[in-house]
């Protein structure tokens, strides 16, 4: 079987005895797939059963399992477990996530591709987080995009910060109309409700890149009155708004790398 075809083997194309598993992005490619796949079987004379062949199907069962979209989410339950430890997860899995839904043709789009590689290395990759220490203050990096919101806890540690947790969060249909500054406020509120058991007794520092932030003091009703109300009952809780010339280096800290010494 290896040696019939050898040429197609790993692309897309799986054999285990007599047993083959040609996959697909899509149905053009599956037909690529398949022709190629035909045409060596005519040139080695190998046969086919067609009673114990299945076309097109969406799942098979191979060695024993159900191969289909269900493996998406076993996969997405593995990388989930991991998902303290992968910056921006939940942007990174958002449209794999879409594939999931009831009632919603599974279409596996280059942008679920790409999730799906970046999320695969970023899970190889996890990176190394350090237990909190007494006594060290943290810091809270958070930023907000048009689909959802991250955010890092560090901890000074010995002069340096170095990262305890990351968090991020996918935007549901109505988050994701709302303007740059509700995002932005709505990810210091959300990340400080993540670790308020970490927070919630000692000073902390919130760094956000978003100057808009500077005038939460005029506004007066509505959500981000009340956020900024929440913000304002933590008495230990100081914001840093970085300049846009120093974001390239102040921006939130998403590699896990501490060898960069603390901003003064």
């Amino acid at each position: 079987m290896d040696s019939c075809f050898a040429p197609i083997l790993g692309d897309d194309v799986f054999c285990y005895i007599d047993d083959v598993v040609i996959c697909g992005d899509d149905p053009s490619a599956m037909l690529a797939k398949l022709r190629t796949f035909l045409g060596l079987c005519r040139e080695t004379g190998f046969y086919l059963r067609l009673d114990k062949s299945e076309w097109f199907k969406p799942e098979v069962a191979y060695l024993g399992h159900r191969v289909g979209k269900d493996g998406i989410r076993s996969f997405l339950g593995v990388a989930g477990y991991l998902r303290n430890f992968i910056p921006n997860y939940s942007t990174l899995v958002g449209s794999l996530f879409g594939l999931l839904k009831k009632d919603k043709r599974f279409d596996w789009s280059e942008e679920c591709q790409a999730a799906f590689v970046k999320l695969k290395e970023a899970v190889a990759r996890t990176a190394t987080l350090y237990p909190p220490v007494p006594g060290g203050e943290y810091v809270i990096y958070t930023d907000a995009s048009e689909v959802g919101a991250r955010a890092t806890l560090m901890q000074v540690q010995e002069g340096r910060e170095v990262p305890i947790e990351y968090a991020s969060k996918k935007f549901t249909d109505a988050e994701q109309r709302w303007d740059t500054r509700e995002r932005e406020l709505f990810a210091v509120k959300w990340a400080i409700d993540q670790w308020r058991d970490y927070v919630g007794l000692t000073h902390f520092t919130v760094v956000t890149d978003h100057n808009n932030l500077r005038y939460l003091a005029g506004v007066d009703k509505g959500k981000v009155f009340r956020w900024a109300l929440r913000g304002e009952s933590h008495r230990g809780l100081a914001i840093a708004i970085l300049s846009h010339g120093r974001r390239g280096r102040c921006a939130i800290r998403q590699d896990g790398d501490p060898s960069r010494r603390r901003e003064p």
